[in-house]
């Protein structure tokens, strides 16, 4: 049976004063979430609603007539739910997420689940007044402090017009400030001024363990104006250190383990496009349990690999088996659930797969530099086909 969890503030502090809800008290301080408790009255209120096994929501209930109604009309702009760091910011963005209209109010499903440890402040702002309630949400069991997993890409020798780089760690980490964790440095030593793109949305996958790092694109591309003035953010012939400094906390609210470095040197900028016609494919044996592997000659999108390449049989049906990028992200091993029978078979791959430079197989990352879609299907998926025999090979 799904139980709930149901905390609620009643707006009567906008209007007349009353009891505190001891019982509201209590909840909170045995299942970790905080609110203010304050004077209440039957009409309205904010809620957290917490399913066994399902999405946390934030509900706002009891408006009437008018103000239901506008309330459902601009939702993202009347109500919104925050997170609440050590650090304040004024312009701290609202968290991501679906509304759905309710006869007398609104609910809000946040987008990434919340962090435990995170305190959230929800507010709404309507015709009568403003309703503000915060929220704590208990954190985990005790386990180590996170440390950084890895950074993507792994290679040492990076092009001028690298575009990413994907910072996985151990654990989900607080959200909201992370760019000041990070710092790009030369071999002096010295900070590389502004080098990051700074999205007011942060881009974390799902579960907060993973931060994609945006190099400013507009120092990237060449005859832009902020690359014209400042210069790219990357030189030839240089060194850097990605460095991700041990002040960056956890979503416990904990600091890293230790600071992190990738370092690397840079090369001429990759100004091609993958080309699937000319990667290397060794086929397995039938009858056997060994790898595809493709080599691809250039390192490709280490987060993009995991997605948009597969394998599929001479029916178009997708071949089950696990894949994982190799070699600096320079080739692709999969290797299937069962043995392979003999017959034809195709390695697909999305056109937007893309290398290091933001090169996809469809089209180059500057704006002139459109090339013809490669050969491929209705989907803009690029093929290349290979066959699975009883012969035995070795592969190279």
């Amino acid at each position: 049976m799904e139980s709930q969890l149901v905390i609620v503030l009643k707006p009567g502090i906008l209007r007349r004063p009353g009891r505190a809800s001891w019982a509201a008290v209590l909840l909170a301080l045995v299942f970790g979430f905080a609110a203010t408790v304050k004077a209440v009255e039957p009409e309205a209120g904010i809620s957290l609603i917490v399913g066994n096994g399902g999405s946390p929501v934030f509900e706002l209930r009891g408006l009437r007539g008018q103000e239901a109604a506008a309330a459902n009309d601009a939702a993202d702009a009347l109500f919104a739910v925050y997170t609440i760091a050590e650090t304040a910011s004024a312009n701290r963005p609202a968290l991501a997420g679906e509304y759905t209209k309710l006869p007398d109010g609104l609910r809000f499903t946040p987008r990434f689940p919340l962090e435990p440890g995170m305190r959230y402040r929800a507010v709404y702002k309507g015709a009568g007044g403003t309703l503000e309630k915060q929220f704590a949400v208990a954190p985990r069991a005790d386990t180590p402090p996170a440390r950084v997993r890895a950074i993507y890409p792994s290679a040492k020798i990076l092009p001028q017009n690298q575009l990413k780089f994907y910072v996985h760690f151990t654990a989900p980490m607080s959200r909201g400030d992370a760019y000041r964790h990070f710092a790009l440095l030369d071999a002096s030593g010295a900070a590389v001024d502004l080098p990051f793109l700074e999205l007011s949305e942060e881009l974390w996958n799902p579960a907060g363990d993973r931060l994609t790092l945006l190099l400013d694109p507009a120092r990237v591309k060449r005859d832009l104006k902020p690359r014209n003035e400042s210069g790219p953010v990357l030189e030839i012939g240089k060194r850097y250190s990605l460095v991700v400094g041990r002040d960056f906390r956890d979503a416990q609210g904990r600091p890293l383990n230790a600071e992190f470095r990738k370092d690397f040197a840079v090369a001429a900028p990759d100004e091609t496009c993958p080309r699937p016609a000319a990667w290397r494919l060794s086929a397995p044996t039938a009858g056997t349990r060994q790898p595809l592997v493709v080599r691809f000659g250039e390192p490709l999108d280490h987060a993009l690999l995991a997605r948009w390449i597969w394998v599929e049989d001479a029916a178009g049906q997708e071949v089950l088996g696990n894949g994982s990028s190799g070699d600096e992200e320079s080739s692709w091993n999969f290797l299937p659930k069962e043995p392979w029978p003999p017959g034809q078979y195709k390695l697909k791959t999305d056109k937007r797969l893309e290398d290091l430079a933001g090169n996809s197989i469809a089209r180059k990352f500057e704006l002139d530099g459109r090339r013809a879609m490669p050969a491929g299907d209705e989907n803009g998926a690029a093929t290349v086909e290979f066959a699975v025999d009883g012969l035995s090979r070795r592969q190279n």
